[in-house]
């Protein structure tokens, strides 16, 4: 079976806390501003591709949000969130090294003190077909891995849930992710032939701190499309209200009993156990793990599992902290936003990574998936090409699916097909640029461009340059 093509878009909140009361209030715009000072995309925008492949910008609401490159597997794509988070986190230790009366904290959570909410969406290529119509057996599925996805945190009235962001839900699918917030995104952006391929847009799930939590989302999400592609039907497990066993798993956990809508009802554990039994029985791919972890909440060994599934290591962490300080003091809720702190000083993964208690992705693989895409997708083509343009400091065009060197000004070259990791136009390209002369650019030319220094080599940078 051909190698699905996965990818994730994280959002994080941005909060600016001033050192002391006297300190003016910061405003979003001039927070993202702090935190993308110096940065390569300080200048042109605060929308850019990255050598990596992925994509870093600024999302509606003044909050930063990172794309990872197309991923043929789902390790790859976690490596690719973590080095999202790793480029992140150097930038806000750069802002806040330059800021006296304030300190910026990023959050990789889902919903904020104020019960704002921010989005992680998963990007899965999937045939035309499979979304005409959807199964509703795969909403069911959404719903019931929220028991090893979610991330954990207090809702509204300070009581523990397995998912906050899940109370932001409220329709199964819509075109408008934004307001309306649904599970499933229905705007047709296939970023590949769309002819074959559409992309199935998973706007329910949890940022996860846990590399292994977000490795098993995409891998499980994966391997059930799979399975529906392959002919399974799974539309005897579809839900009678989805949003409302949405909401109740979420409260109740794996023991949360939802409603099917051919009458009875299932745990949302045991549903999930029928689906990856599926799977299994099909041969699709090997499940052993994840049948290790069912297995363990079946048989009440959940805690067991803290290491790998967000929800139960925060919940161990909150309750041990109110066993010690009382459930109402003020260090309970300061505790579930650090459990998703960037800081390294004042946030708890890091910590929680380094000492065994969150598993965690090889630091030098994360490292090198800064600056280095997979290998094996057309991601491989787009970061390679902005490496060397940004080197050779031309200017030049890029999206998901293309690339057009604009100094000197060459036609677009498509890529549509996202498993795509060689092509002969954009090695050509790559050697054009090396060859020939850069077209001389003006400093506001190259300022628009985001390329190259400011100044001119022995120049002084402008005084107070922004």
């Amino acid at each position: 079976m051909t190698p699905r093509i996965v990818g994730l878009e994280t959002e994080y909140a941005l909060m600016a806390l001033p050192h002391g009361p006297a300190a003016p209030a910061m405003a979003p715009a001039e927070a993202i501003t702090e935190l993308f000072r110096g940065t390569a995309t300080q200048h042109r925008s605060h929308n850019r591709f990255l050598p990596n492949g992925g994509r870093l910008y600024v999302d509606i609401g003044s909050h930063p949000e990172y794309a990872t490159a197309e991923c043929s597997n789902a390790r790859d794509a976690a490596l690719q969130d973590r080095a999202g988070e790793l480029m992140l986190q150097k930038m806000l230790e750069a802002a806040n090294e330059r800021l006296d009366s304030h300190r910026l904290h990023l959050l990789k959570t889902n919903t904020d003190s104020g019960d704002a909410t921010f989005g992680c969406h998963e990007n899965y290529q999937v045939k035309r077909e499979t979304l005409d119509p959807l199964d509703p057996g795969f909403v069911a599925f959404l719903v019931a891995r929220t028991v090893l996805s979610a991330g954990g945190g207090l809702d509204k009235s300070g009581a523990y849930v397995l998912s906050p962001r899940a109370f932001h839900i409220h329709r199964v699918q819509s075109a408008d992710p934004t307001r309306l917030r649904p599970m499933i995104s229905t705007r047709d952006e296939p970023h590949a032939d769309p002819a074959a391929f559409a992309r199935l847009q998973v706007t329910f799930g949890d940022s996860t701190m846990s590399d292994r939590a977000t490795e098993i989302r995409l891998r499980l999400t994966s391997t059930v499309l799979d399975l529906i592609e392959g002919g399974v039907s799974l539309c005897d497990l579809a839900l009678a209200d989805p949003i409302a066993s949405l909401h109740d798993c979420s409260r109740h956990g794996p023991a949360a009993i939802l409603a099917l809508r051919s009458g009875g009802a299932v745990s949302a554990i045991d549903l999930l156990d029928t689906v990856v039994g599926r799977c299994e029985a099909a041969g699709i791919d090997s499940l052993l793990d994840i049948r290790d972890m069912i297995d363990r909440i079946q048989g009440g060994e959940q805690d067991t599992l803290s290491p790998s599934v967000d929800w139960i290591c925060k919940k161990l962490l909150l309750t041990e902290a109110a066993d010690r300080y009382g459930s109402s003091d003020p260090r309970i809720p300061r505790l579930n936003l650090a459990f998703h702190d960037l800081d390294p000083r004042r946030g708890l993964a890091d910590r929680l990574r380094a000492s065994g208690a969150m598993s965690a992705l090889p630091l030098e693989d994360v490292e090198r998936a800064v600056s280095t895409p997979p290998s094996d997708t057309r991601a491989a083509l787009r970061g390679r090409f902005i490496a060397e343009a940004t080197r050779l400091e031309r200017a030049y065009s890029v999206s998901w699916t293309h690339i057009r060197l604009d100094s000197p000004p060459h036609p677009q070259i498509d890529l549509l097909n996202a498993s795509q990791c060689s092509d002969s136009r954009v090695a050509d390209l790559i050697d054009v640029m090396a060859t020939t002369p850069a077209p001389p650019m003006s400093r506001l030319a190259r300022l628009r461009a985001g390329i190259g220094p400011l100044h001119h080599a022995g120049e002084e940078p402008p005084a107070n340059r922004p």
